[in-house]
C-alpha cells in the first residue's frame, strides 16, 4: 500500500512539474544581457517585437505563446526576449532593423547575427515551424532575398518568396516580388484556385494591379472566400492606402483615393470614404486626436453593423495612448456602437480597458465580468479579462 501511495505522488508531482514551465519564456534584463547570455549559452534568439494597440500580438499573447509545444520547442531551443515597438529599447530595436509591421520574429544566431524574419499573428504549428526554418538554408527570409537580389526569378521561388512573412517589413520589395510572380502566370490561370488564395492573402494597395483585379473579380473570390471576407478585405486595402496617403499628409490624395472608389464601388462609396479619412487622421505623423475620434463617432453610427471592427480598434488606440478624459469620453461611446453590432469578449474588455483608464472601476468591472461570460461562452480563452479584473480590485 505505502509502495502504491509513494508512485502515485511521484507521479503527481511529475505531472505538475512538467506543466510549470509550458509557455515560451520571455526572459527580463536589457538587450545587451541577453545578447551576452546567448553567447555565454552558445544559444540562438528569438527577439518578439508587439505593442499594446497590436490585434494579432494579443491573440500571440494569449493563443500560442502559451501552448505547451510552442513552449517545449522555443524555451529549448532558443533564448527569447519581447520589446515594446513604441518605447525604449522597441523603439530602437525597431527602427534599427526596420520594423513597420506587427507582430514580428526576429531569431538571431548566437553571436548577435539576424538570421531570420517573420511576422504576422499565425497558429502554434506555423510558429514552430518559423523557429525551425531559422536553421534551414534554404528557407530563411535573408537567404531568400539573397537569391532574388541574385536574378532568381523562375515562377515556383517567386511563388515560395512571396508567401514568407518576412516581406511584410518591406512593403514595397512584397509588392514587387508578388507582381512577378503573377505576371510568370498564364492569364487563365489567374483564376486558379492557388492564386486566387495567393492574391486574396496579400497586402496592396489600391493602385496596385493585383488590388484592380481582385475588386474587378469579385464574385470569383467570393466564390472561394465568402462575402464577409471580401469586405474584410475590401476594408484593409482602404485603410492601408488611406494610412499612406496620412503618412505623407497627402490631402489631395486622399480627395482622389476617395473619388476612385465612388466609381468602382458606388453602392458602398460613402462607407469606404468615410473610412478612408479615418484612417487617413490615423496615419498622419502629427496625429490630430480629436478629429480621429470625431470621424469615427460619425462612422460608428452609420456604419457599426458594417464594420465593428474600426470601432473596436479606434477604442484599443485611444486606450493606449490617449490620456485626455473627454476623447476617453467619447471612445466609450464608440466602443458602445460596436459593442451593440457584437457583444464580443474582445470588444467588452477593451471598453473595460477603456473605463478603468477614465477612473470608472464600477462600469469597469462590470464590463471586465461580462468579457469572461462572453468569452466562456463563445469557447474562447478568458485568461486575459480574468487577470484584468484581479487588476482592477487591486
Amino acid at each position: 500500500m505505502r509502495y502504491l501511495f509513494n508512485l502515485i505522488m511521484l507521479l503527481c508531482c511529475s505531472t505538475a512539474a512538467f506543466g510549470q514551465t509550458t509557455a515560451v519564456n520571455f526572459r527580463s534584463g536589457g538587450w545587451a544581457q541577453v545578447l551576452a547570455t546567448a553567447k555565454k549559452e552558445h544559444k540562438p534568439i528569438m527577439l518578439y517585437v508587439w505593442s499594446p494597440s497590436c490585434g494579432p500580438c494579443r491573440e500571440m499573447a494569449r493563443d500560442v505563446f502559451p501552448d505547451p509545444a510552442v513552449g517545449q520547442y522555443y524555451n529549448a531551443t532558443f533564448i527569447n526576449y519581447k520589446v515594446n515597438l513604441d518605447e525604449g529599447i522597441g523603439k530602437q530595436l525597431g527602427t534599427q532593423y526596420g520594423i513597420v509591421s506587427l507582430p514580428a520574429y526576429l531569431y538571431f544566431n548566437s553571436e548577435g547575427k539576424l538570421m531570420h524574419q517573420t511576422g504576422s499573428g499565425k497558429a502554434a504549428a506555423a510558429f514552430i515551424q518559423d523557429g525551425k526554418d531559422a536553421f534551414d538554408p534554404q528557407k530563411t527570409f535573408f537567404a531568400l532575398k539573397k537569391r532574388y537580389k541574385a536574378g532568381e526569378r523562375n515562377s515556383d521561388f517567386l511563388y515560395r518568396f512571396s508567401e514568407s512573412s518576412g516581406l511584410h517589413q518591406d512593403m514595397a520589395l512584397a509588392r514587387q516580388v508578388a507582381e512577378e510572380y503573377l505576371k510568370s502566370q498564364r492569364p487563365a490561370d489567374l483564376t486558379s484556385v492557388k492564386n486566387l488564395d495567393f492574391i486574396f492573402k496579400l497586402s496592396t494597395d489600391f493602385t496596385s494591379p493585383m488590388t484592380q483585379f481582385f475588386l474587378s473579380h469579385q464574385p470569383d473570390f467570393a466564390t472561394h472566400f465568402g462575402q464577409e471576407a471580401i469586405t474584410n478585405k475590401t476594408r484593409n486595402m482602404v485603410g492601408w492606402t488611406a494610412a499612406e496617403l496620412g503618412q505623407k499628409n497627402d490631402l489631395p490624395g486622399l480627395r482622389n483615393f476617395q473619388a476612385s472608389l465612388a466609381q468602382l464601388m458606388p453602392k458602398q462609396a460613402e462607407q469606404w470614404q468615410d473610412l478612408a479619412t479615418i484612417k487617413y487622421l490615423l496615419g498622419q505623423p502629427q496625429r490630430n486626436w480629436p478629429a480621429y475620434v470625431n470621424a469615427t463617432l460619425a462612422y460608428g453610427q452609420r456604419f457599426a453593423a458594417q464594420d465593428n471592427y474600426t470601432l473596436y480598434e479606434a477604442t484599443a488606440y485611444l486606450a493606449a495612448f490617449v490620456n485626455d478624459k473627454a476623447l476617453l469620453a467619447k471612445g466609450d461611446q464608440i466602443i458602445q456602437q460596436a459593442i451593440a453590432a457584437d457583444r464580443s469578449h474582445f470588444y467588452l474588455l477593451t471598453r473595460a480597458k477603456l473605463l478603468h483608464k477614465l477612473g470608472n472601476d464600477a462600469e469597469a468591472t462590470t464590463a471586465a465580468t461580462e468579457a469572461i461570460a462572453a468569452a466562456t461562452k463563445a469557447g474562447a480563452n478568458p485568461d486575459e479579462a480574468t487577470a484584468f479584473l484581479a487588476e482592477i480590485k487591486k
